[in-house]
């Protein structure tokens, strides 16, 4: 009998129904629209579309200082337990990506930071609830930097950073504001 012709085994039709009825199935894991876990609380403030400012400066050589202003966005992503902030210059020309999370087997916050000039850094960061503030620290290659994020209301973080070269000695600082322009959806 020619192999094109042979009876499908009952097996092989129980599987293939099986696999086309599990794939029509909804998924039973969590998703973005529902609650995060507990340990996501204090990273939550971030959910929603925001105005940004921020002044940084270089302390050279030459030394520099800019403003900027900017949008930002921060969604649920990855069945909800990231979350993730990007922020663009007004007009474009500059953008960033934050990927934020909490461990909680480390018991700390984590973070991961691209830019579009080719920026990027690992931060670790730890909740200070009686001064509400999310202070990051991470190391590049050429530099330490500390972030602390301060929530002034439900509405306005204010941070700052403080890069400082192998050394010790400062060389970059930002403060910046961001000021929410509406809550995220539910």
């Amino acid at each position: 009998m020619d192999a094109a012709c042979r009876p499908v085994s009952t097996w092989a039709v129980r599987f293939t129904a099986l696999f086309f009825v599990g794939l029509a199935l909804p998924a039973t894991r969590a998703t973005a629209d529902e609650a995060p876990p507990e340990t996501l609380a204090e990273l939550e403030r971030f959910l929603g579309d925001w105005k940004t400012r921020t002044q940084i400066r270089h302390f050279g050589p030459p030394p520099r200082e800019f403003d900027t202003q900017g949008e930002a966005t921060c969604r649920r992503t990855l069945e909800g337990r990231f979350l993730e902030f990007r922020a663009q210059s007004v007009p474009p020309g500059e953008a960033d990506l934050q990927i934020m999370t909490y461990d909680t087997a480390a018991d700390l916050y984590r973070q991961w930071v691209f830019a579009s000039d080719g920026y990027y850094h690992e931060a670790v960061g730890k909740w200070n609830r009686s001064t509400s503030v999310l202070r990051w620290t991470g190391k590049t290659a050429d530099a330490s930097f500390v972030i602390d994020d301060r929530w002034v209301s439900p509405d306005r973080l204010e941070w700052t950073l403080q890069r400082t070269d192998a050394s010790g000695k400062p060389t970059q600082t930002i403060q910046g504001t961001l000021t929410r322009v509406k809550p995220s959806e539910p």
